[in-house]
């Protein structure tokens, strides 16, 4: 009686993770959620300041949008560069740096429950991240959509 019991709680161990990975945390979801909105507040402001950058302030932020903007390749300072380049086609997939070749931790938040749980850590990693490869901070539009198609990968 011992064994059945023991194998249906250790089925349970192993069965938790396989259920919980694929999907996101509550905490991911909130985080997510507001810059959402702060980027929606952002996008219509940045379009009345600079009509013609190609958003439209009402466009609602698209995962296919994201996408693009994700595996765009982007040629400057003699180099090719992506941010697929880094964190791999597959935003559910460990990838690695390009100089260092040190491994990051999955970009999508279903696979990975430390990215987007903190707004400040989100916004000092695009800050830093559209400088390396737009020589400009990303504009509140392609954030909003990289974070909805990242939202979207299960």
């Amino acid at each position: 009686m011992k064994k059945p019991f023991l194998l249906l709680a250790l089925a349970g161990v192993v069965a938790f993770p396989v259920c919980a990975q694929g999907t996101i945390s509550a905490k991911q979801s909130e985080v997510m959620n507001k810059l959402l909105a702060v980027y929606a507040q952002k996008a219509k402001v940045e379009f009345k300041e600079e009509k013609g950058r190609g958003t439209a302030s009402d466009k609602p932020f698209t995962a296919e949008d994201g996408r693009k903007f994700y595996l765009v390749r982007r040629t400057w300072q003699s180099g090719d560069f992506t941010c697929s380049g880094c964190h791999t086609e597959d935003p559910k997939k460990e990838g690695k740096h390009i100089k260092t070749k040190l491994p990051i931790k999955p970009l999508a938040p279903s696979a990975n429950p430390e990215r987007f749980v903190d707004a400040n850590i989100v916004e000092a990693n695009f800050t830093a991240h559209c400088m390396d490869l737009h020589e400009r901070d990303c504009t509140a539009y392609e954030k909003g959509n990289l974070i909805t198609y990242l939202k979207s990968v299960k």
